[in-house]
């Protein structure tokens, strides 16, 4: 199965539609909470990951994103190694952060390790295929990638704000700022690392609109597209 990458904005649907796509296409589902878990696993349980390695018995996700990270990651600081970009700015705030606390300084030497670092996580996670990852820029990491079929959930602003305060019972102004913060960060991220914004269209190979489709409707679109993705690569 070919690696999935969703990404939207919030209050889109984009968090349900791809959970329920990796479940009907049966791969991994890694979003913001399993990175934080893997996170955790790499900067204090080193030795305990290290050790998963001899065991035989079936692995959780985190512990194999772990097991992928470290082998990545095998000549880094976190093993002893010299500086690495990776750890610039904490393996933590690099997998789990908020879009708004992600680096956006125009100090060129952040922004580079922050951008080698983002890569080097993508691209490990997706090595192996079988995988839907949620957001952190994947699909603009994973733009070139021929197995990767990178999908956008695009909402209108207003629908979204609207949307967001129904689901979590709160005012519209209280929606409306949280969008706005999170609107503005992940703007400001894909700007550093990809020279893009968020939902540029050359990113991705579809692109579907959650205000006129129902969520049922994209999760269909997706799936089939997903399995005619992978025939065709199959068949070179």
């Amino acid at each position: 199965m070919p690696v999935v990458t969703l990404e939207g904005y919030l209050g889109s649907g984009y968090q349900n539609i791809g959970r329920k796509v990796s479940e009907n296409l049966d791969i991994d589902f890694v979003d913001r909470v399993i990175l934080s878990e893997v996170a955790r696993e790499l900067d204090t349980h080193l030795g305990e990951i290290l050790d998963l390695e001899k065991k035989p018995q079936e692995k959780s996700l985190v512990e194999k994103l772990s097991d992928r990270l470290l082998k990545a990651l095998e000549k880094s600081a976190l093993s002893g190694g010299g500086a690495d970009p990776f750890f610039g700015h904490g393996v933590e705030n690099l997998l789990s952060q908020p879009y708004k606390d992600f680096p956006h300084t125009e100090e060129l030497s952040e922004n580079l390790d922050f951008t080698k670092a983002i890569r080097k996580v993508i691209k490990e996670i997706a090595s192996e295929g079988s995988v839907l990852i949620l957001g952190r820029g994947a699909s603009g990491v994973l733009r070139n990638d021929p197995n990767a079929l990178k999908v956008g959930i695009y909402c209108d602003e207003e629908v979204r704000i609207k949307k967001y305060a129904q689901r979590y019972d709160i005012s519209e102004e209280e929606s409306r700022k949280k969008i706005v913060e999170y609107d503005e960060g992940k703007k400001n991220y894909y700007l550093n690392v990809f020279q893009k914004q968020p939902l540029d269209p050359s990113i991705f190979n579809m692109i579907f609109n959650s205000e006129l489709l129902s969520e049922e409707e994209i999760i269909d679109d997706i799936c089939e597209n997903a399995k005619k993705y992978l025939l065709k690569r199959s068949n070179g």
